[in-house]
């Protein structure tokens, strides 16, 4: 059994190696973590999180969906002009020669049926519940696309979550979000329809 460290702060004794902060003040203990792995995921870990006078705040938190709204409605506009180009094309090819008018003719339908579903998208997220559940921010990456000689390079950054019984999932993220947060944080992740709106971390 390991020995017990006394907390620098509290002075309570701690016995668990799993423990990176006191559960009792929340302070750094100054010892060696046997499995930091497993540490940041302790069972403790999210009990502490509920118990703490903050989780009562965050429970009653509503966070901006401005982003999301965006990235949606940015994907429907996108689809309208892709399908508004298409019906263009459609109807001056039409004039000259109608079998040739059949390709974008194609396009035209895919498109259309492109901003149904981005309509039907979009109307789902934006009337979905907001859902507060305590998860770990377990790693991240990032993808860069594009950059090449006629494209601007752009970065989507993406956070592995992984809740108290070991279910993981991996979600996109903002820029700021992924500045803002270091794997093995604990806290609040806002979800509306699967996108994660935001991350608050509450310090245990």
């Amino acid at each position: 059994m390991p020995q017990a460290v006394t907390c620098s702060q509290c002075k309570a004794p701690v016995t668990d190696d799993r423990w990176i902060n006191c559960p009792y003040c929340g302070a750094l203990l100054a010892k060696p973590v046997l499995n930091p792995n497993k540490a940041v995921v302790a069972p403790e870990r999210f009990a502490a999180v509920e118990s703490s006078p903050e989780y009562a705040s965050l429970k009653s938190y509503t966070p901006s969906a401005t982003a999301a709204n965006l990235e949606l409605g940015g994907g429907v506009a996108a689809a309208l002009a892709f399908t508004g180009i298409a019906a263009v094309a459609t109807a001056v090819f039409a004039q000259s020669s109608p079998v040739v008018a059949i390709v974008p003719a194609f396009i035209t339908l895919v498109g259309l049926i492109t901003v149904v579903y981005q309509l039907a998208t979009a109307n789902k997220q934006w009337n979905a519940p907001i859902d507060r559940h305590v998860l770990v921010w377990r790693d991240e990456r990032t993808v860069v696309s594009g950059g090449g000689q006629h494209s601007r390079a752009t970065t989507k950054h993406y956070v592995l979550l992984e809740d108290r019984d070991g279910r993981r999932a991996e979600l996109a993220c903002s820029s700021q979000l992924a500045g803002a947060h270091a794997p093995g944080d604990i806290g609040v992740a806002f979800l509306r329809g699967g996108v994660l709106l935001d991350f608050k971390r509450v310090a245990v």
